[in-house]
């Protein structure tokens, strides 16, 4: 048998920056290619993604796409800078996400559209699409195929037997396949796996959402952009109740009008506004559809809710729908909003107070099911982070105690040989930050960016015929100002008395580091402090 290997390089004891490779003797597939989110301590850097640098030089390299969300594809025009003859492989609808990705980097690519009966041949294993539920549309997992060894991955879903405007998640053919492999392989979610229970379904969510929307209040949702499916149940519900509904931020235009291309929705056959064309902004006929759902600087809903959304003013008969959960991380500035929200006695509902959103992710109860029906004999949990990587290896022993496991991290992987599974150990590369206009920033420049943010920043400008001094500081307390003309005497006393006779470089080291333990002595930290000489 010919060896398979597997190995991440993104998206394991993380969620987000996914990017796993399927490698054969002739072929590197590599699944998805996406961004994570930075935490403040980045400094306003925009995302980071994988380091790419390990792919092969010498094998043909093919991109397959599992679904849309930025996190699986908000990467790929690096990629397709980095390695521009790669193939691309995705569904019709991440594909249109693709191709405007690619318009705003003025970038082009043909893309391969795949239906989940396509199959795709690399070497003597054969990669079948699978179709699964999750939320967004149009997610797969995957099948790599062998007679000897066969794997089923599968980084998002939710096993949903009973979805809206989709079929059902496809384990038969999961099933099929497994039973025609000798040895079987699942890599599989684990960003649910703390929830014991059953993850609910989006039909679960209509009898609650249709109570919001036949109340007479004037109605603010936010969800994430993205769950078209949701979208188009709320725009079913408004359509049947006699309302309309209208959108306010960016990124929902995007992804309406990317399901309307795909064909997934006809933005025609319902009643949409559009804002400036509100006749009367306190109709409570009119259901207002916005992002920032988990609070985002530039989200509509923080605008809304400070004040800052033109013809908009919230009231006590508003009422505030968070049809979402915080992500982990975000419940402070959510509670913030909320808190906002609470200031002006607006109604404020989320997902504690009515059956209104639905996880992307399988809870315990799913996995059990979809294990139990394909029944692998390895499994190896993914997309997660650390421990819930570990929760999940240990629910796999606790109720599965005959499939073996295997805990993998980023840049580490398996091998497939004839005698079982190998761990294979690749250079660790920490993740590249993207920065502005896509540009990549180091490492470095961050640390400097903490520590002018953190401990401030003071100019010195010297003229050495002159003798004339410039000070300035940026991020010191206001007063300080009264300790400048000390500084500029140290300064003067340093540069033109004591070290006059110095070469220039000497001198201004030395300005330096008299004026940082000087404002140290002052503040009880050391400013950055930057020095010129002329």
């Amino acid at each position: 048998m010919k060896n398979l290997r597997i190995f991440p390089f993104g998206g394991v004891g993380e969620i987000g920056s996914n990017m796993t490779v399927f490698e054969t003797e002739n072929h590197q597939v590599i699944i998805d290619y996406g961004i994570l989110f930075p935490s403040d301590n980045f400094f306003d850097i925009n995302y980071l993604i994988a380091d790419s640098s390990q792919l092969s030089k010498e094998k043909k390299l093919t991109l397959f796409i599992t679904h849309g969300h930025e996190d699986h594809i908000g990467a790929v025009t690096h990629l397709l800078l980095e390695y521009p003859e790669i193939e691309v492989i995705a569904p019709e609808f991440p594909a249109i996400l693709l191709r405007h990705k690619l318009e705003r980097r003025k970038l082009k690519k043909h893309i391969t559209i795949y239906q989940p009966e396509d199959s795709f041949k690399f070497d003597q294993y054969t990669l079948h699409p699978v179709h699964v539920t999750h939320s967004i549309p149009q997610t797969h997992g995957l099948v790599f195929h062998s007679k000897e060894f066969t794997t089923f991955f599968a980084s998002d879903f939710k096993y949903d037997l009973n979805p809206s405007y989709e079929r059902p998640f496809d384990t038969n053919k999961i099933k099929q396949l497994f039973a025609k492999s000798d040895t079987t392989l699942a890599m599989i979610d684990s960003t649910n796996i703390l929830n014991e229970n059953k993850t609910l379904s989006e039909q679960d969510l209509l009898g609650d959402l249709e109570k919001i929307i036949t109340n007479n209040k004037r109605t603010f949702i936010t969800m994430f952009s993205s769950n078209i499916y949701r979208l188009k149940n709320i725009l079913e519900l408004v359509k049947k109740n006699n309302k309309k509904i209208t959108t306010i931020g960016r990124s929902l235009g995007h992804y309406l009008e990317a399901a309307n291309e795909a064909k997934l929705l006809n933005l025609v056959d319902y009643p949409i506004i559009d804002i400036d064309a509100i006749q009367n902004y306190n109709d409570p006929n009119i259901i207002y559809m916005v992002t920032g759902s988990q609070g985002e600087f530039l989200g509509a809903a923080k605008r809304i809710i400070n004040g800052d959304q033109k013809h908009i003013n919230l009231c006590e008969d508003d009422q505030f729908v968070f049809s979402s959960k915080p992500i982990p991380g975000n419940e402070k500035t959510i509670y913030q909003l909320y808190n906002k929200l609470a200031e002006k006695n607006v109604e404020i509902i989320n997902f504690r107070d009515m059956t209104i959103h639905a996880s992307g992710h399988p809870g315990q109860e799913d996995l059990k099911q979809l294990i139990s029906a394909i029944q692998p004999d390895y499994l190896i949990p993914i997309h997660g982070e650390t421990y819930f990587l570990r929760k999940h290896i240990t629910f796999i022993r606790n109720n599965f105690p005959k499939i073996k496991t295997k805990y993998l991290q980023n840049f580490e992987g398996i091998e497939v040989t004839a005698s079982g599974l190998k761990s294979i150990k690749f250079d660790v590369k920490e993740p590249h930050l993207i920065h502005g206009n896509f540009v990549m920033i180091e490492r470095a420049k961050i640390s400097e960016r903490r520590k002018m943010a953190c401990n401030g920043v003071v100019f010195i400008s010297l003229n050495h015929k002159t003798k004339n001094i410039q000070l300035q500081t940026k991020g010191l307390p206001e007063e300080m100002d009264e300790y400048l003309l000390k500084a500029k005497d140290l300064i003067d006393y340093t540069a033109f008395e004591e070290l006059k006779n110095r070469d220039h470089d000497y001198v201004i080291e030395q300005i330096r580091i008299k004026i940082r333990n000087f404002y140290h002595s002052v503040l009880g930290y050391k400013p950055i402090t930057i020095v010129q000489m002329v």
